[in-house]
């Protein structure tokens, strides 16, 4: 895999990890799957553990980390690794360059290649995996 989407998309990881750590300590339980999610009686908007910021919405959550906003989707079965095109441009919006892109254009060539090459797996339903992780 192009070792800039792969970068990308661990620090994606990272942020849904410490968005999913905050949301079990202020004692939201993690649904066993997406259709669990959209049907909890959770707050739309609310207040994680120190002051953290979330909105409910459809199969995910946006979290305001101090690092950004991250807004992720729970998988089919509760999956919490999966990504798209769009999810991982928000969160590099201002910093492209850093992980080696030119443009958010360059950014979806890359990652469509990686679809091509097989290295990225389709759900079915909005989110892909790398390839050999949970679908």
């Amino acid at each position: 895999m192009d070792t800039r989407l792969r970068n990308l998309i661990n620090d994606y990881l990272k942020r849904i990890s410490e968005a999913i750590e905050l949301m079990k300590l202020s004692g939201i339980a993690l649904p066993k799957s997406n259709n669990e999610w959209a049907c909890n009686a959770l707050p739309i908007k609310g207040v994680l553990n120190g002051g953290v910021k979330y909105f409910k919405h459809g199969y995910g959550c946006a979290v305001h980390l101090k690092s950004g906003v991250v807004d992720f989707d729970f998988g089919e079965h509760g999956e919490i690794n999966g990504f798209d095109y769009w999810r991982l441009k928000s969160i590099s919006d201002n910093s492209l360059n850093q992980y080696g892109f030119n443009s958010p254009n360059e950014l979806k060539e890359c990652f469509e290649t990686e679809i091509s090459n097989g290295n990225l797996i389709f759900s079915g339903y909005i989110l892909y995996y790398k390839k050999n992780t949970s679908v």
